[in-house]
């Protein structure tokens, strides 16, 4: 970033301009005093500096004169006016300033392509939080941050085998660790050395993850590949940084070291309408613009027993139901999409009294009190994170039977 004062000089110093931008305009004058700094951001297509000025007066309708021969030759100035109260004020010329004060136009230009560049193709991609960690140094891994509970550095001595199973001690008590190696196709992990032990909550017990550290929290726009690297245990594989880091579905993976964790809940069987007809398998209707998370929550929630239909955004997911209003006995939205989004969708839904009773559960990385206190107040029944499994599995369950009964 750059910064011009009114005598073109320069300043490229993004300490000084980043401070200035989010107003801490506590820089020194020639006296090494403490001055205010007043910084008019300004433009000329996708050129865009920072000014440095005395004073901000005010915004004023102008007809702007050509200048007088006298400043012909001033690269600094566009045109001329005459204010309101006589006075003669020049227009700055905001491409011929960046000129005076050596800022390289073409490189700015090239920059803001490019980043109009990123900002297209990252539009394609979906965001994700992450959490990053290494099954073996060259095998790289991650899971939903909003599924870590904690992370533990140990020491590999500290993992003992008791009935065939690797436990370690945790907080007073013991806590089940297992490796990626013991339910899935991937490289062996050697138990030496300091290892990192990330832990889940599943069906409501403690669990750990052996990895090799280091590890790391991103959020990331990335396109994840649910084809080629697709196996038990792992749902995909997307490019982060230089890397193909391979996602870990750790739902299956704990189902297929614990299997008795995981009760089977059955399908809630809903009462025959009014006119005696027989509705059957509950039918749900999920709404999530991002193309994995559709298809992986459509597939574990069709795995749990219920049959579900899918749409883009909230228009869609509101045509879909107004258009067959007897079909669906439950909407599970996402919050965050485009065109209409989870709160919209939540609003239509009760404010149409074909639908008031309709559970609805939002399906989101939107957490806080605020965002559960406003699904609230528009009719949302329950939140449950996008890949937490168990949970949304288990919600879904309860307000069906809510429902039904």
């Amino acid at each position: 970033s750059t910064v011009l004062g009114l005598d073109a000089s320069s300043s490229q110093s993004s300490a000084q301009v980043s401070r200035l931008l989010r107003g801490e305009a506590d820089v020194h004058d020639t006296a090494g005093t403490a001055s205010d700094v007043n910084l008019v951001v300004v433009s000329a297509g996708q050129f865009r500096y920072g000014l440095v000025v005395d004073q901000l007066h005010d915004s004023v309708e102008i007809v702007v004169k050509p200048l007088g021969r006298h400043f012909k030759e001033c690269q600094g100035y566009a045109g001329a006016t005459i204010m309101g109260d006589g006075h003669v004020a020049l227009i700055l010329d905001v491409a011929g300033l960046g000129r005076l004060g050596d800022l390289n136009l073409s490189a700015i230009l090239d920059h803001a392509g490019q980043i109009n560049k990123d900002a297209e193709e990252t539009s394609s991609k979906d965001k994700h939080s992450l959490f990053m960690f290494r099954n073996t140094p060259q095998e790289y891994c991650a899971v939903p941050l909003d599924l870590v509970a904690r992370v533990e550095l140990i020491d590999a001595k500290e993992i003992e085998e008791v009935s065939g199973r690797r436990v370690i001690k945790y907080r007073g008590g013991t806590l089940p660790v297992f490796s990626l190696d013991q339910a899935t196709n991937v490289s062996m992990l050697e138990l030496s050395g300091e290892l990192i032990v990330i832990v889940f909550l599943m069906a409501g017990h403690e669990i750990g993850l052996l990895a090799t550290p280091p590890v790391d929290a991103i959020e990331v726009y990335t396109t994840i590949d649910t084809f080629t690297l697709k196996q038990p245990g792992i749902m995909g594989s997307a490019i982060i940084g230089d890397h193909t880091t391979l996602l870990v579905d750790i739902f299956e993976l704990i189902e297929t070291v614990q299997p008795e964790w995981f009760a089977t809940r059955g399908v809630v069987e809903l009462p025959a309408t009014d006119d005696g007809e027989d509705v059957g398998v509950p039918h749900l209707l999920l709404v999530e613009d991002s193309d994995f998370f559709r298809n992986q929550v459509k597939k574990f929630i069709e795995d749990d027993g219920y049959t579900v239909d899918v749409a883009e955004d909230g228009v869609v997911a509101w045509n879909m139901l107004t258009a067959d209003p007897d079909s669906y006995d439950l909407v599970v939205t996402d919050i965050e999409m485009p065109n209409m989004d989870g709160f919209e969708l939540a609003q239509h839904i009760r404010q149409d009294r074909r639908f008031a009773q309709m559970p609805i559960v939002a399906l989101t990385s939107l957490a806080g009190e605020e965002d559960v206190a406003r699904g609230k107040a528009v009719g949302i029944d329950e939140y449950q994170v996008k890949l937490d499994k168990e949970r949304l599995l288990q919600s879904i369950y309860d307000c069906l039977q809510r429902y039904a009964s």
